[in-house]
C-alpha cells in the first residue's frame, strides 16, 4: 500500500506567468494500493470516474510502462478544487507516481515532470508539487528543465482563499491572444527580479517589480473583493498582492504576517467570506510504501 502526501500550489507568483511556482504546506493524500477491482473512495463527487483526474494520470502512467494493475484509492483532500492552489496538478502528480511506485518504480522524476505537464498543460504548479519550494520551469532543446530556486527566510505567505470558485477555462479566456513586444519585455525583466527577490529578501524589489502584464490585468475582474483587499493590505503592510494561479485565491508575499486586526477587515469589508492563513513554504510530493 501506498502513501502519497501532495503539496498545494501557487503559481505565476504575479509576472513569473506560467513558469514560477511556488509549494505550500496544505496537502492532499492519497492511499493506493493493488487490487482486483477499480475503486475510488472520499473523492469530490462533482467530477464522476470517468473524469478523474487521479484516476486519467494513473492509466497514463501504466501506458508508457505498459502495464496497468486496477487500485482502490481512498482521497483525503485539503487543497480546495478550483481555487487556484494546484488542485488538479496534486491529482495529476500523484496519480502519476502511483503508477510508477506500483510497477517497479518505473517512472523517474523527469518522467513525472514531464507527463504531468503534457496533461496540465504547463509547468507552473506541477513541477513545485513534485520538486518542492519555489520553481522555475521552462521547456529547452532537451525537453522540460524545472530548477529549484532559493527563498529568503524571511519571507512570509499569505493566502486567502475566498468561498465562490473560478475554472480555469473561463481564466484562461480572459487572456488576451497576443501582447506588445514592450509587455513582453517587462514582464521577462519582472519575472527575473521578482525571482531575485525571493532568494535575497529583498523588500523593495518585490514592491517595485512585482507588477504583471500577462493575466492579473485581465482576471482580476473575476474576483470579487479584489481591489478591496489589495488597498486593505498594501496600505498596512509591505508587500505584495497576487492573484494565486489563475484565483480566486489571493497569495500576499511579504516579511510580516497579518495580524488579527487586519484579518477581521478583511472579513467586514468585503462581500465574499475569505478565509486568511499564513502558510510554511512545502517540501515535496511524498511517496511512502506502507507495509
Amino acid at each position: 500500500m501506498l502513501t502519497i502526501r501532495t503539496p498545494a500550489t501557487s503559481a505565476n507568483i504575479g509576472p513569473g506567468f506560467d513558469c514560477l511556482g511556488l509549494a505550500l504546506a496544505i496537502y492532499n493524500t492519497f492511499t493506493v494500493e493493488k487490487s482486483d477491482t477499480w475503486e475510488r473512495l472520499g473523492a469530490d463527487e462533482r467530477f464522476p470516474v470517468a473524469d478523474d483526474l487521479f484516476l486519467t494520470a494513473y492509466r497514463k502512467g501504466c501506458g508508457v510502462i505498459g502495464e496497468c494493475t486496477p487500485i482502490h484509492v481512498r482521497f483525503d483532500t485539503s487543497i480546495p478544487a478550483c481555487s487556484g492552489l494546484g488542485s488538479s496538478a496534486s491529482l495529476i502528480c500523484a496519480g502519476l507516481a502511483a503508477a510508477g511506485a506500483l510497477h517497479g518504480n518505473a517512472l523517474s522524476r523527469q518522467d513525472l515532470l514531464t507527463l504531468s505537464t503534457e496533461m496540465e498543460g504547463h509547468p507552473d504548479n506541477v513541477a513545485p508539487c513534485i520538486l518542492g519550494g519555489l520553481v522555475a520551469s521552462a521547456n529547452g532543446r532537451g525537453g522540460l528543465v524545472s530548477k529549484n530556486l532559493p527563498i529568503d527566510a524571511r519571507w512570509r505567505f499569505t493566502v486567502l482563499m475566498p468561498d465562490f470558485e473560478i475554472s480555469t477555462e473561463e481564466a484562461r479566456r480572459r487572456l488576451p491572444p497576443s501582447y506588445t513586444r514592450e509587455e513582453a519585455v517587462q514582464n521577462a525583466a519582472n519575472a527575473i527580479l521578482v525571482s531575485h527577490a525571493l532568494s535575497t529578501g529583498d523588500l523593495g524589489l518585490i514592491l517595485s517589480q512585482g507588477e504583471d502584464r500577462f493575466h492579473e490585468p485581465y482576471r482580476k475582474g473575476l474576483i470579487a473583493d479584489y481591489e478591496r483587499i489589495r488597498k486593505i493590505l498594501e496600505s498596512s503592510l509591505d508587500g505584495r498582492l497576487f492573484i494565486s494561479g489563475s484565483g480566486p485565491t489571493l497569495l500576499f508575499v511579504s516579511q510580516e504576517e497579518p495580524k488579527t486586526r487586519l484579518i477581521e477587515q478583511i472579513t467586514k469589508e468585503t462581500v465574499a467570506y475569505w478565509r486568511v492563513k499564513t502558510v510554511p513554504v512545502a517540501a515535496g510530493m511524498v511517496v511512502r510504501e506502507e507495509s
